[in-house]
């Protein structure tokens, strides 16, 4: 660890060959080429890592990354998440291709710090190493390098070695704290195993904070795991934080499951995405336009992904413009808004842009569509409750969990509560429970849907006198949120909009409509089912029924009177009426306050039916809980017997 001091890390860019990783060698003792390729080749391939001790004591992290033009995705893997860039220049060569794109690449990556180190130093003369120092300082020009030193260096002599280590020891003063409490966050750029300890992965802690034993979730496998040891600067350690170039030793894990570009996190707090909202910059150094919908190569963090640019604002991008662009991935990644990502074409092989993710998850965006642009606006002036009243509304009638945000718009919890209380203040968001949150227009608008679509089962039904909670609830919106919809309900009853009964819903005033056919059919049905009383209405009378007048006709017009409760419609499909079911509970409630209890055979008597007649009846009064089933005898429900009469029991 390293006392509490800030956690620097030190990233080398430059074209192949220009000494980094001889530098790192120089600054460090440590060979950062450590594969049989490299060391053959004479270059590096993979990012080296190494560790730093500065003149004042505090240690860094140190990342080697390739300069070959071949190499340049794994430079990015490399790159991601350092604080200090050192642009490396050889003055027998001066500015190389690899040089101009590493600048690029770290400029899009929003590198704030940085020195320059001109090596090879030895090799040439004062003139020369004149004209390299003026070219660098050309090419760095209006760069976040324009003012940083440019320090000579030779690896033979060691000329140098003093001056960069007070340069990167003055910078790091300049690198801002990263707050610690951010969710835990670590891009997996190598996977192996050790003997005695077994998988072990390692990156960039981008945010947050793991401890020995903690939880983690390897995203997007979803894996569960844990941190077995930690390892910081060769050192077993108890924690790493943000900012710390971290081995994280897992368990229950196989290494032959895991990749670069995986995600190492807390359980169940990052999403994986195929759809990204972002903000591009096309670099100046491009010959030709980009044109909606190109394939290319997308980079974040240590993943790599081909996806296709979608334009926003425009048909085409000419070389320097930005624009807001939304990438369908082809692959899944794990991101957060505000990350940096960096696009490459797909062959031949360049940097041509990249930018800063604003919008994860998103839907895919339709010119038709308005609002997109307008919302990525707001999401990019970072004005808090400017982007957590934006995010509530876009979610229109789901709820927005609180506690959530924090990754979703990378805020922290203190940040979101001042932002919601603001946008509560001003009446914008209202609650639905002690942690979920609506925009106040979703929530309107969510009362006047739910009136259509009442409105609409009423034109469409017109022999129905009301609709069941749930046949509205799922026309609205199928996932609808209990409470959110009961309070509304409860509002529009308030307001005499509605009526509810029995769980069933009505527009006030609603008054259901027969025609003259349908009266008479009404008519003939009702005398019918009540010359029969106990006995339900066989089938062959009822299909007479409607050969004589029209099968849909009388299907509607017996909604209707099941509906108002006339008939009574049994779960072997046979009709009754209304007034024999109410002659029956009567008689049945005598016969058991008399025996406490009633057998199925011992009401064959009393009503003269059959048992195969009886026993659609029994069930149905079991169902709207008049009777209970116990073995083969039936008793009154409870909430029968409590609302008897309590005249019935005087002394």
């Amino acid at each position: 660890m390293n006392g509490g001091q800030k956690n620097i890390v030190i990233g080398t860019a430059g074209h192949v060959d220009h000494g980094k990783t001889m530098l790192i060698k120089a600054l460090t003792g440590i060979d950062t080429d450590r594969l049989k390729e490299e060391i053959e080749r004479g270059m590096t391939i993979e990012p080296g890592f190494a560790n730093l001790k500065l003149p004042s004591g505090k240690v860094a992290s140190v990342v080697d990354v390739p300069g070959h033009e071949r190499f340049i995705k794994n430079m990015l893997r490399g790159v991601s998440g350092i604080d200090i860039a050192v642009l490396v220049v050889a003055s027998d060569d001066g500015v190389m291709p690899q040089t101009k794109e590493h600048l690029d690449i770290l400029k899009l990556l929003n590198i704030q710090h940085g020195l320059i180190v001109l090596s090879k130093i030895d090799l040439v003369d004062d003139e020369v190493r004149l004209m390299a120092a003026e070219e660098v300082r050309s090419l760095v020009r209006e760069t976040f390098l324009e003012d940083a030193p440019i320090v000579p260096f030779s690896a033979k002599t060691g000329q140098g070695i003093g001056g960069i280590l007070r340069s990167i020891e003055d910078i790091s003063r300049q690198v801002a704290e990263k707050d610690q409490n951010g969710t835990f966050r670590l891009s997996i750029d190598r996977a192996f195993t050790m003997a005695g300890y077994g998988t072990i992965v390692t990156g960039t802690v981008a945010s947050g904070r793991i401890k020995q034993g903690d939880a983690a979730e390897i995203y997007p496998i979803g894996t569960t795991t844990s941190a077995r040891n930690i390892q910081i600067h060769n050192r077993w350690v108890g924690e790493a934080v943000v900012g710390h170039r971290a081995g994280i030793n897992l368990s229950n894990v196989k290494v032959e499951s895991l990749e670069r570009g995986m995600v190492l996190g807390e359980p169940g707090s990052l999403t994986t995405t195929h759809i990204i909202n972002a903000r591009f910059l096309y670099l100046p150094s491009n010959r030709h336009p980009i044109k909606d919908r190109t394939k290319v190569k997308f980079y974040a963090g240590t993943s790599e992904v081909i996806a296709r640019v979608i334009l926003m604002e425009k048909e085409k991008l000419d070389p320097g413009e930005t624009s807001f662009v939304q990438f369908r991935l082809e692959g899944k990644a794990v991101l957060l808004p505000y990350d940096r990502y960096i696009i490459r074409t797909l062959s031949p092989v360049n940097t041509i842009g990249g930018g800063m993710v604003l919008e994860i998850g998103a839907k895919k965006h339709r010119s038709a569509q308005p609002g997109s642009v307008d919302r990525l606006k707001v999401l990019e002036r970072r004005i808090d409750h400017e982007m957590v009243e934006t995010f509530i509304r876009k979610e229109g009638f789901r709820p927005v969990k609180l506690s959530g945000l924090t990754n979703v718009l990378r805020l922290t919890q203190t940040e979101i509560k001042s932002a919601c209380d603001h946008l509560l203040g001003e009446g914008k968001v209202v609650f639905v429970e002690d942690d979920l949150l609506i925009h106040k227009e979703s929530r309107d608008h969510l009362k006047t849907e739910i009136l259509a679509k009442l409105n609409g089962f009423h034109a469409n039904n017109p022999n129905l006198k009301d609709a069941s909670r749930e046949d509205i609830r799922s026309r609205v919106f199928p996932v609808l949120h209990q409470r959110l919809y009961d309070d509304i309900l409860q509002e529009l009853k308030y307001e005499g909009k509605i009526d509810i009964e029995q769980g069933r819903l009505r527009i006030s005033g609603f008054r259901l409509r027969l025609d003259e056919k349908q009266k008479h059919i009404y008519d003939h049905l009702d005398k019918t089912c009540r010359d029969h009383f106990f006995r339900p209405l066989p089938l062959n009378v009822l299909t007479r029924i409607k050969d004589r007048y029209g099968v849909k006709e009388v299907e509607s017009v017996l909604m209707f009177m099941i509906g108002e409760g006339r008939l009574v419609r049994l779960n072997n499909h046979r009709l009754i009426h209304a007034e024999a079911i109410e002659e029956i509970k009567r008689r049945l409630k005598e016969h058991i306050e008399k025996s406490e209890r009633v057998a199925l055979a011992e009401f064959v008597e009393v009503l003269g039916l059959g048992r195969t007649q009886l026993q659609p009846i029994f069930d149905y009064l079991d169902a709207i809980r008049f009777t209970m089933r116990i073995g083969d005898y039936r008793v009154l429900h409870k909430g029968v017997k409590e609302a008897q009469d309590p005249t019935d029991n005087k002394i």
